[in-house]
């Protein structure tokens, strides 16, 4: 079993901590695969026009991006977006939690061609949905 380093113990930490964000700000959590080896690990949060998307590949790559969602066109595997980023988990969730959201004067508004990395694979495993904890509910038991 290989022992990690304190700069991959801090990443791994600080990854940890912003998955917990996503779940504590209430966003959807889908899994392709089982719980203890997933192909793919998303997570979406729906605005009122649009969705913000973050796809965990590996230990090394992820996406993220803003999809318009005026139309019945899932939010996955998109024809457009409004925003995109490819780089590492960390980098790449930290891009999307800073996000402007929609509606603010910082928020992206420019339409654009997504890139390959926004795209699932085919004929990945049925999809397991997390539904986001409700606003009223606690992280921990009490």
């Amino acid at each position: 079993m290989a022992t990690l380093t304190a700069p991959e113990r801090e990443f791994a930490l600080e990854l940890k901590d912003l998955l917990c964000e996503l779940r504590r700000r209430h966003w959807t959590l889908i899994r392709w695969g089982p719980e203890e080896g997933p192909q793919i690990m998303a997570a979406m949060f729906k605005h009122q026009t649009c969705a913000d998307v973050f796809i965990l590949r590996s230990e090394h790559q992820a996406t993220a991006y803003r999809v318009p969602t005026l139309d019945d066109t899932g939010v996955f595997n998109p024809q457009n977006v409004t925003y995109q980023y490819h780089a590492n988990p960390l980098w790449t969730l930290r891009a999307i939690l800073a996000l402007p959201a929609p509606g603010h004067p910082d928020a992206p508004i420019g339409i654009e061609v997504p890139a390959n990395e926004c795209f699932l694979p085919e004929k990945l495993p049925q999809p397991t949905l997390i539904r986001p904890l409700s606003p009223s509910a606690s992280l921990t038991n009490n």
